[in-house]
């Protein structure tokens, strides 16, 4: 019964005198889980330099489980605890592809489509810092400075240290220094 525990955030009831009721809850239930998005690729890295494309995590996962089956689990596990030595393993979110195609675009000069990919990641994680951080940046550059520093705002409250945490407040700082000599 400990296994049950694991499980405990996917339990669903069924009340047979309501069933379109539970069914509509469960409906909204996985959307949202779906909305939030989830892990799509790997970057593997080495010494902060990546090494070739990123790998589709189910590729990853297949080749992880073959060796796993090829090589018995004490060799699967020596060879991982070896490369995991030297290689860094990276599990990019979907949030992040986004954020990337929108960082394309803007430096394409396509404003309108990379500001919809930049919301789009923060459907998929609200609290994203680079995605704050470059629609933040985005809405400045195109005149809408208000807006602009509510989302730079929230990206600055993001986790310590980030490089876009810096960076948004950064950015408050120099868009309140223009406000006062104005």
């Amino acid at each position: 019964m400990a296994d049950e525990s694991r499980w405990k955030g996917f339990q669903f009831e069924v009340d047979p005198e309501r069933i379109e009721e539970s069914l509509r809850g469960l409906r909204k239930r996985l959307e949202g889980s779906l909305a939030a998005g989830r892990y799509t690729r790997v970057r593997l890295s080495f010494r902060g330099k990546q090494l070739g494309p990123d790998i589709p995590l189910a590729m990853f996962l297949a080749g992880e489980g073959l060796a796993f089956w090829l090589t018995g689990p004490l060799t699967a596990l020596l060879v991982n605890l070896g490369a995991k030595a030297v290689l860094d393993v990276e599990f990019l979110h979907e949030a992040d592809e986004l954020v990337a195609e929108g960082l394309d675009l803007y430096l394409n000069g396509e404003t309108a489509q990379a500001e919809r990919k930049y919301r789009d990641a923060l459907t998929r994680r609200p609290e994203d810092p680079t995605a704050l951080y470059n629609l933040g940046i985005l809405l400045r550059v195109t005149g809408r400075d208000e807006e602009a520093g509510a989302v730079l705002r929230r990206a600055a409250m993001g986790p310590e240290g980030h490089p876009d945490v810096v960076r948004a407040a950064e950015a408050i700082e120099r868009m309140n220094a223009r406000k006062k000599s104005l």
